[in-house]
């Protein structure tokens, strides 16, 4: 009897259309509703997975990058730190062979020498960017001493250059009083310290390669070196640059003599970048002087130069 009350529930089920409607429309709507949600999921989760490993790999390509850089500043740096040990070696020998000159003021360097009785205090070329053309003008202008050029304004020795023509105005005092204040004071290892950092006495980059202003007038000031090996006497040549040459074959002054100028420029381009702006066109000149033994000569046309190169060019 249950059976037959069954069959006549499902009998009238067959007989209602509505039924049929209402449940094929759930049944199309869950449908639509999961294609929605679990499907709109699938197709998207692709798309931001690969945008991910995207930024990754260039995040990790940049990292890389970065860690190169660091590690080729890191070479750079080290080898500057070997040269400035050198120099300091170097300077330390200099300063043990000046004779002592007693001084009643902190005027001297490590070895207790009198760098003002050595190198006079009315000696204006110490100061990196003055020549002695500049020296001149300065000393017309009533600035004749180390402590006169320290308390001299920045506006006044512009001018003083600015008056003197087209060729001096190219010319920045910027750092000159600083320089001259220090050596007033006695302040010879920051002094020479400082000096490597600047350009032609401009505040750029410097060349830690090459002894400073004061060093090489200390070095004038004992005499030449005897030496034809020896390249460092060439204005514009510090221990790094004299290596290159002498792994090129440049071994003495004669031979730099005879060197041209665009082999010795092949030679420092060959170097890298630290090298390529190094001007070497008056260098088989300084060393054909050295080489003939004609030194007062060689003194006044480094004089003449500015960093080892021609003002003229």
């Amino acid at each position: 009897m249950f059976i037959n009350i069954m069959l006549l529930d499902f009998q009238g089920l067959f007989d209602c259309p509505w039924w049929w409607l209402v449940s094929l429309g759930a049944f199309l709507l869950g449908c639509i509703l999961c294609r929605l949600f679990f499907g709109s999921k699938t197709e998207t989760t692709a798309p931001v997975a690969a945008t991910n490993t995207a930024e990754y790999d260039a995040l990790n390509a940049k990292y890389v990058s970065r860690e190169k850089e660091y590690m080729s500043l890191k070479y750079q740096y080290d080898e500057l730190n070997k040269d400035k040990l050198a120099l300091e070696a170097a300077l330390k020998e200099c300063k043990d062979s000046l004779t002592p000159v007693g001084s009643t003021g902190d005027t001297s360097g490590d070895s207790g020498t009198d760098y003002a009785a050595v190198l006079g205090d009315d000696n204006l070329q110490i100061v990196e960017g003055i020549g002695p053309k500049i020296e001149g003008l300065l000393k017309d202008a009533g600035i004749n001493t180390w402590s006169a050029l320290g308390s001299a304004s920045y506006d006044r020795l512009k001018g003083i250059l600015e008056a003197a023509g087209p060729r001096y105005r190219i010319h920045d005092p910027k750092t000159w009083a600083q320089q001259a204040q220090l050596a007033a004071d006695g302040k010879w290892d920051e002094l020479i310290e400082f000096q490597k950092f600047l350009d032609g006495g401009r505040e750029d980059k410097g060349d830690f390669t090459s002894p400073s202003k004061v060093e090489k007038l200390l070095a004038k000031k004992l005499g030449f070196s005897n030496n034809p090996n020896d390249l460092k006497i060439v204005e514009g040549i510090g221990p790094k640059i004299e290596g290159l040459l002498k792994d090129a074959g440049i071994n003495t002054w004669s031979d730099l003599a005879a060197a041209s100028v665009d082999k010795i420029q092949d030679v420092l381009n060959a170097a890298g970048d630290r090298f390529k702006l190094a001007n070497p066109s008056t260098w088989p000149k300084q060393a054909k002087l050295a080489a003939e033994g004609k030194w007062s000569e060689l003194t006044e046309y480094q004089d003449f130069l500015e960093g080892g190169v021609d003002p003229r060019a």
